[in-house]
């Protein structure tokens, strides 16, 4: 059984209780003064400083991410490179109560941040052939090394120094020819942002915004997403919600958290548990499992509860048990 995003919540709101090595921990919060937290499809994760440094620190969600990030940690420790950041897996770092109030770890991952900024920043701030550049010489390097970064997208990656430094190494391999689809769709993504000179010219209110594009122009938020399906998850004092592309509300900001669009779903988590909802703000699953997973390739979503896994169909229709969740074990 692996913990919930509750549990790494009251951990980091008490580090010198919930954790072993980062008791002095400080997790970022926002100008409301909540502890900022997103979620990946396998990792809880939170920005903290501790010991002098900036690192994002990882929860499992589920327990096939386990083998991923132990093979992770033995193979990066091995190695010396500028473009490898510091990723260290503590052993049973995080101590909690499951729901039978039994005393459990928790394996964490410990991720320094490095200096700098996005990529999609660096994207228009900087000249293209600069980060053409720069994208061809992390490939060089992740050939010379015998390394698959296996998840290189935007958001795990970032400008420092001059060069772009990968994060997020839970899926790490030994073919680096396994990442030739990831470089060419980071060249086509460098190739559709807007350069620095005309970064101001286009209209957020243009609902052909591309899928995923950074919506840096919402102004009035405390966090602002990308868009999907032409909604924009954003963070105010009252919690997550969902405005369009001319920044109108669609969904009041309502959620402890929430995640984006795909097929007109999106996960939401509530003080109750994690739900649901069509793009009307409706719950096509009511908000009480632990963990709400939709997989647009599938149609199908996944959900936790009570440590069990289960399988509901497009409109919320149960289809039976899900032993593995929706990941297979690797």
């Amino acid at each position: 059984m692996t913990p919930t995003l509750y549990t790494f919540l009251q951990a980091l709101t008490a580090p010198a209780t919930h954790f072993v090595t980062l008791h002095e921990a400080q997790p970022l919060r926002g100008h409301d003064g909540r502890i900022v937290m997103s979620r990946t499809s396998r990792f809880a994760e939170a920005e903290i400083t501790w010991s002098g440094a900036r690192w994002l620190l990882c929860m499992p969600l589920v327990p096939a991410a386990i083998p991923s990030i132990e093979r992770a940690a033995a193979r990066l420790h091995t190695l010396r490179s500028e473009w490898i950041a510091e990723y260290r897996l503590l052993r049973d770092e995080l101590r909690y109560e499951d729901a039978l109030g039994q005393v459990r770890q928790s394996d964490l991952v410990l991720q320094r941040l490095p200096e700098g900024i996005s990529f999609d920043e660096a994207c228009t701030l900087l000249p293209r052939e600069e980060l053409q550049e720069a994208l061809e010489a992390l490939r060089h390097e992740l050939t010379r090394l015998g390394l698959s970064h296996r998840n290189l997208k935007p958001e795990n990656l970032r400008w420092s120094h001059g060069q772009l430094i990968p994060i997020r190494w839970h899926y790490i391999g030994t073919d680096p020819a396994e990442d030739d689809a990831a470089f060419e769709q980071l060249r086509r993504h460098l190739a559709a942002c807007p350069s620095a000179a005309v970064a101001a010219t286009p209209l957020v209110s243009d609902v052909s915004a591309p899928y995923g594009s950074p919506t840096d122009r919402l102004t009035g938020h405390l966090w602002v997403g990308n868009v999907f399906e032409q909604l924009v998850c954003v963070a105010d004092r009252e919690g997550f919600g969902f405005v369009d592309t001319a920044n109108r509300t669609v969904i009041p900001a309502q959620y402890r958290w929430a995640g984006d669009f795909h097929e007109g779903r999106a996960p939401v988590q509530t003080d109750e548990g994690m739900g649901l909802i069509d793009k009307q703000g409706r719950y096509i699953l009511p908000p009480r499992f632990e963990i709400v997973e939709y997989c647009p390739e599938k149609s199908r979503t996944f959900v936790r509860e009570k440590g069990v896994w289960s399988m509901y169909d497009y409109l919320g229709r149960f289809l039976g048990p899900a032993p593995d969740g929706p990941w297979e074990e690797e």
